[in-house]
């Protein structure tokens, strides 16, 4: 199978997956008590991720970040965030680097002791990639390229938890746009604002 192939069919179940759900569900979110602590089912929570993914259009591998919240409107939720894959650790400098800026809806499961998600949006994406390379006597210099462009994000994640509010887990996600193409794995951390007070 292609690599476009791929990238195809995961966005295209991701998408039917998180709208099926998402407006299928008729959830109630009553407050519950957890060792003597009130928690609210439902509620929006922050996610921090890190991770490794593969850039289809050189075939290598980056490192990846991702910064998200997500809210909840009646039955569905919403997600924005702020996504980044390079060849180096988004702090350090370099000229090929892919940056995604992205809102989505989707789909939640929510457990006492996990937090099952999958959510898909468009994204603004900027950066630069590689271009081409120029050898100028026996010295191989490459050449990178510039773009902006409208794209798509999906992800899907699986959270632990340690307390009704605090997990880690594991995300699969993907970014697609015409420049620049990553799907990847990313290990993340889960906060969410379901505490609310203690039974005193």
């Amino acid at each position: 199978m292609k690599p476009i192939a791929i990238y195809k069919y995961f966005f295209t179940l991701l998408f039917v997956f998180s709208i099926t759900f998402a407006f299928g569900q008729n959830t109630k979110y009553d407050e519950i008590i957890i060792k003597d602590k009130i928690y609210k089912p439902g509620s929006s929570w922050l996610k921090i991720g890190e991770g490794y993914g593969f850039h289809k259009s050189i075939n290598k591998f980056e490192l990846n970040t991702l910064i998200s919240g997500t809210f909840r409107i009646k039955n569905l939720y919403f997600q924005g965030g702020y996504h980044v894959s390079s060849d180096k650790f988004f702090t350090q400098p370099t000229y090929q680097k892919l940056n995604d800026f992205y809102i989505a809806t989707g789909w939640r499961k929510e457990t006492q002791k996990a937090n099952i998600t999958a959510f898909i949006g468009p994204t603004y994406a900027y950066g630069g990639t590689f271009d081409h390379a120029v050898d100028t006597g026996g010295v191989v210099k490459n050449w990178y390229r510039g773009f902006s462009e409208l794209g798509i994000y999906g992800c899907i994640d699986y959270t632990f938890k340690i307390f009704y509010d605090l997990g880690f887990g594991i995300s699969i996600y993907g970014s697609a746009n015409k420049e620049y193409s990553v799907v990847g794995i990313q290990a993340h951390f889960y906060f969410s604002g379901a505490f609310k007070g203690e039974i005193k």
